[in-house]
């Protein structure tokens, strides 16, 4: 009730709208409470027609889908939000025309070809190797509907995960670049002791990808939020304080060039 009563007016995930009815019921709601979000909700539903035009209009579908400029932006933002976090001796960017051997994880084979390059399958016979990682996530709350796919609790890599511990084998062996996909913020610390490269993404095509790999484009990107270096230091900080982690690894709008 507290929520309702500070203002909020819908609520998502949940479906327990007997709680409010409760509420009312009991006297610890009054009921033009509720008439006066239904009001507020309505009337930007009725603003945006999606009662007289609920339908989308399919011949302006059909120009905008996949429109080829729409995609080629799409593109241009994925290779310019890439964030270079480490670029050790400056492995970056890869030279052109270089015939190099290199060894994939989570990257597609035909991209790397396309490039003239050689995919092996065993690291040590690898001039390079190219690793895509996800940022760590546990889920907690499998029992809720949005505990089974919400990305929640520890931001560190943990020993027992397959993909981490292959990345280790292969970066003890041959000099690895590796891309994090940070759909939340994670502890990057033995990614940098390990890589000789660290880039941060936000979802970007191994095309995209390799164009920054290459040179052909540049990594523009400054990261949203601070990467803490342990979770100590994220368990120690303010949970109504953004950037305050004790000495991070990679501060709020970090990001290195070519």
């Amino acid at each position: 009730m507290k929520a309702v009563q500070a203002g909020v007016d819908e609520f998502g995930g949940t479906e327990r709208a007997d709680l409010l009815v409760d509420a009312v019921h009991a006297g610890e709601l009054p009921e033009a409470r509720l008439d006066s979000s239904v009001v507020r909700i309505l009337t930007q539903k009725f603003a945006q027609g999606l009662f007289e035009h609920p339908f989308v209009n399919a011949d302006s579908a059909t120009r905008l889908v996949g429109n080829p400029a729409f995609a080629a932006a799409g593109v241009a933002a994925q290779r310019r939000a890439l964030v270079l976090l480490e670029n050790k001796r400056g492995i970056l960017p890869l030279k052109a025309g270089r015939p190099l051997r290199v060894y994939l994880q989570n990257v597609s084979a035909d991209a790397a070809t396309r490039e003239g390059w050689t995919v092996v399958t065993d690291p040590l016979k690898a001039d390079i190797a190219i690793v895509r990682l996800g940022a760590p996530f546990e889920r907690l709350h499998p029992q809720y509907v949005f505990g089974q796919f919400f990305h929640e609790g520890s931001l560190a890599f943990k020993d027992d995960d397959a993909e981490f511990d292959a990345f280790k084998r292969v970066s003890a062996v041959v000099p690895t670049i590796v891309t994090v996909y940070l759909e939340r913020p994670a502890i990057l610390t033995p990614l940098r002791d390990r890589a000789r490269a660290v880039i941060a993404s936000f979802g970007v095509s191994d095309a995209a990808l390799i164009d920054v790999l290459t040179g052909r484009a540049r990594p523009e990107g400054k990261l949203p939020f601070e990467l803490p270096s342990s979770m100590t230091a994220v368990q120690a900080q303010r949970s109504d304080v953004p950037h305050d982690s004790a000495r991070p690894l990679y501060p709020f709008g970090f990001g290195l060039r070519y």
